[in-house]
C-alpha cells in the first residue's frame, strides 16, 4: 500500500485504524517497526513515529520501547466484528420485546436513506 503526498501522516494513521477497526489487526497484534513500515511504503521513518505516537494516544496502540508496537484498542474502540455482535444483541432484544421486523426494517431504511438494507 503506497500514500500520496498529501498528508501521509494522516493516511498512515486512518489506514492503521480502519485496519484496527474491520479486525484484520488483531488485539494485541504487533505492528511493523518504525523504520520496516517507512521502508515498506517508502514513506520517512519519523512521518511513522509520529503516526504511531498519535494512534497510541487515540487508545489503539501500545508503544513499547525496544519491543514495538501493539494493538492495544480500549473502551471506546470498537472492531466491526464487535459492532455487528452488539447489534445483533440489540436486534434480539427488540425481538424478544414484540417489535416487529417490518418496524425495524422500516427504520432501517429510514436511516440509509431508502439504499436497499
Amino acid at each position: 500500500m503506497g500514500f500520496g503526498k498529501a498528508n501521509v501522516y494522516e493516511n498512515i494513521v486512518n489506514e492503521i485504524k480502519r485496519l484496527i477497526e474491520l479486525g484484520v489487526l488483531k488485539q494485541g497484534e504487533k505492528l511493523p517497526s518504525v523504520r520496516l513500515y517507512a521502508v515498506e511504503h517508502r514513506v520517512n521513518p519519523n512521518t511513522v513515529a509520529k503516526a504511531y505516537t498519535a494512534l497510541e494516544a487515540d487508545g489503539y496502540l501500545r508503544v513499547q520501547p525496544k519491543q514495538g508496537a501493539f494493538v492495544c484498542y480500549g473502551e471506546g474502540i470498537q472492531t466491526q466484528t464487535e459492532g455487528q455482535d452488539e447489534l445483533e444483541r440489540q436486534i434480539s432484544v427488540w425481538k424478544q420485546a414484540g417489535i416487529a421486523k417490518e418496524k425495524i426494517e422500516c427504520v432501517l431504511t429510514r436511516v440509509y436513506g431508502g439504499d436497499r438494507v
